[in-house]
């Protein structure tokens, strides 16, 4: 049961767009939503300034620390006060929080006690997937043990749900996250199997047998050929609305060679990507 919801937030438009998201969901779940901005510690060492003026011969800028400091808590402030009034336009329960830390590390800490991360993201221009996306969310998703949510829509829809199902411990765990969610927004579900060369009728037959009990309306679907691409084909051919998938159930040896499919879903992903450990 979601009950209590992180949403990290820099204030950008994408990241706005997860927060809009997130109170949705918390307001379908009666969920209390936690804002949280991190001001980078890194941001405020300025060795790049420093370095600059030892080799010109000059004086460094004066409290420049203080000032970037300044600059960034007062943006953090921002962010969160749009979070904290779009939570109360909705009528959900909200907290924030203005943090000096390491960004990833802070946001690991803070989904300690929460039941859902939600994470904004957007096309692949922007400044946030890249900033994001292509470190702090990736690493976040690999340490958490709490499911991440990466959207880059605000509004969830309910027409289709699909779970990329392989039988592995993880995909076992994303299967009850989706059940779950399936039956909450009573959206259908597709089970998507993808062969690759392997007989998928095992993962099918147990996928079937787990989600009986639960009156669901399920679809399942079986395709050949590379998971990543297969994935994230489907989902775009039958238009979800999410896309639920266990994280990186493969060893870091066969990521590196092969590619992670959970890497390539949460950048090419055409819906809400919602992530289980």
């Amino acid at each position: 049961m979601i009950k209590h919801i992180l949403v990290p937030t820099d204030g950008s438009e994408q990241a706005v767009c997860g927060v809009r998201y997130a109170v949705a969901v918390a307001k379908q779940y009666g969920a209390k939503i936690h804002g949280l901005h991190v001001i980078d510690l890194k941001l405020l060492e300025g060795p790049i300034l420093r370095d600059v003026s030892a080799s010109l011969g000059t004086a460094p800028y004066a409290n420049y620390e203080g000032n970037i400091s300044m600059i960034l808590e007062e943006r953090g402030k921002v962010a969160l006060q749009v979070c904290e009034r779009l939570a109360k336009e909705c009528g959900v329960d909200v907290t924030v929080q203005n943090v000096t830390g390491l960004v990833e590390r802070t946001i690991l800490e803070k989904s300690e006690l929460v039941d859902l991360v939600v994470m904004g993201r957007s096309g692949e221009h922007s400044e946030w997937l890249e900033g994001v996306l292509g470190s702090t969310t990736e690493s976040v998703v690999r340490r958490t043990t709490k499911p991440v949510l990466v959207t880059g829509r605000e509004t969830p829809g309910n027409d289709r749900f699909v779970i990329a199902y392989d039988g592995s411990t993880h995909a076992r765990r994303a299967l009850s996250v989706a059940a779950d969610v399936s039956g909450s927004w009573k959206a259908p579900l597709d089970v998507l199997v993808v062969g690759n060369g392997t007989k998928p009728e095992g993962a099918v037959a147990e996928a079937r047998n787990y989600l009986e009990p639960h009156e669901l309306t399920v679809r399942y679907v079986l395709r050949e050929g590379d998971p990543s691409e297969v994935i994230v084909g489907y989902a775009r051919e039958c238009n979800a609305d999410l896309l639920v998938m266990g994280a990186y159930g493969h060893t870091k040896v066969r990521a590196l060679v092969v590619g992670s499919t959970t890497a390539y879903a949460m950048n090419h992903a055409p819906c809400p990507l919602l992530l289980t450990r």
